[in-house]
């Protein structure tokens, strides 16, 4: 079995650990006992918007792909960065949506709680994407590898707390508008 083998295992066995956290942490930000989060109609549509620009975005995002991958004999991004960058993207797209249209803290999230999560998630992207870098991982012969996934993240979770930082500096949401 070879290294790559070895690499495979490496990344579905962190993918079901980042999903076993995502359980935990849906359970441990909400307000009341229902783990599932809860959405009035308004929310609902909106993040149905949201999903689908998302889905568009993705699809867009597959086809430069594809365009590029056929157009040139190389690519400054491996396949795994480029595909793990498209769907940053299209998640971005999503939440954007939702944060600009009060549709991404369900009605029984602890806001605060999930931002701290949130920031600390971005935080340990940032520490990996270091290590990555000065071990000489993140790009080889000017090809971004899988660990550039890190780095996409981190910027995924700044654009996300800025744009929470700068919809509460607007006018807040539906939620603290009802509070007051």
């Amino acid at each position: 079995m070879g290294r790559d083998f070895y690499g495979m295992l490496g990344i579905l066995a962190g993918i079901l650990v980042g999903l076993l956290i995502a359980a935990i942490l849906m359970k441990i930000t909400k307000t009341n006992d229902n783990p599932r989060s809860e959405y009035d109609e308004r929310q609902t549509a909106a993040r149905g918007q949201g999903y689908k620009y998302g889905f568009f975005t993705f699809m867009i995002g597959d086809a430069v792909y594809a365009v590029f991958a056929t157009g040139f004999e190389r690519l400054p991004l491996c396949v795994a960065s480029a595909m793990g960058l498209i769907i940053i993207l299209s998640v971005l797209v999503h939440i954007s949506y939702c944060i600009w249209h009060d549709a991404y803290f369900s009605l029984n999230e602890n806001q605060q709680r999930l931002k701290i999560i949130f920031a600390l998630c971005g935080l340990v992207n940032l520490a990996v994407s270091i290590v990555s870098i000065c071990e000489g991982e993140m790009m080889v012969n000017g090809v971004l590898q899988i660990h550039s996934l890190n780095l996409f993240c981190v910027v995924l979770f700044l654009v996300f707390l800025t744009e929470l930082a700068l919809k509460y500096r607007k006018g807040g949401s539906q939620e603290d508008e009802d509070e007051t």
